[in-house]
């Protein structure tokens, strides 16, 4: 059988059916070997698909998923998905829902600690990269790479970081302290002159 041939029963080659459909032909193999699209073989091992089962099949679909619309009160609930991120431990749950609901009133305590919460928060919600870098003014590029960083690890690194400094505190007043022991039990010493 030749090219005409197949044109006179409704077959189609599979590179012109992709072209038609504005697709790679790979993309129209994937289909033939999932079973989604019912091909026969030709001459030399071309594929030939019928002009009713090409009709049945969705144009295939480019690029990201299209972008939602969320409204202002669905970005601001998104702080409640921040719940999932966050470690099963219970004695660091705690602090870390302490430490994040002080983040969101006020983010400019850490504002690395909030972009990073807030890309992790909004990406849950559904927000593409380009919507949440709009919404935090930054790029999209640092959106994606935020994203590839984990929340956990950035918040247990904050508190501990908190608590380093509770310590020296603490031990820089016990040593205030006892110097001004000392000095109140000898007395004031005077200088030599």
């Amino acid at each position: 059988m030749n090219k005409t041939d197949w044109k006179a029963i409704g077959m189609t080659r599979l590179e012109d059916a992709a072209r038609r459909l504005g697709c790679h032909v790979e993309t129209m193999r994937i289909r033939v070997r999932d079973g989604r699209l019912a091909a026969v073989r030709g001459p030399h091992g071309a594929y030939y698909v019928a002009a009713n089962d090409l009709a049945k099949l969705p144009v295939p679909r480019r690029g990201w998923p299209p972008r939602g619309s969320f409204t202002r009160r669905e970005i601001e609930g998104s702080w409640d998905l921040v719940e999932v991120i966050l470690s099963p431990t219970k004695e660091w749950a705690n602090r870390e829902r302490a430490l994040i609901a002080e983040l969101r009133a006020n983010p400019a305590m850490n504002p690395k600690l909030y972009r990073l919460v807030s890309v992790h928060r909004l990406r849950r919600l559904g927000l593409a990269f380009e919507d949440i870098a709009d919404e935090l003014g930054i790029s999209p590029r640092h959106a994606r790479r935020l994203f590839r960083r984990r929340v956990f690890i950035a918040l247990r690194r904050q508190l501990t970081k908190e608590d380093r400094a509770v310590a020296k505190r603490d031990r820089e007043l016990a040593w205030r302290e006892s110097r001004l022991e000392r000095r109140g039990r000898f007395g004031r010493r005077r200088r030599w002159r």
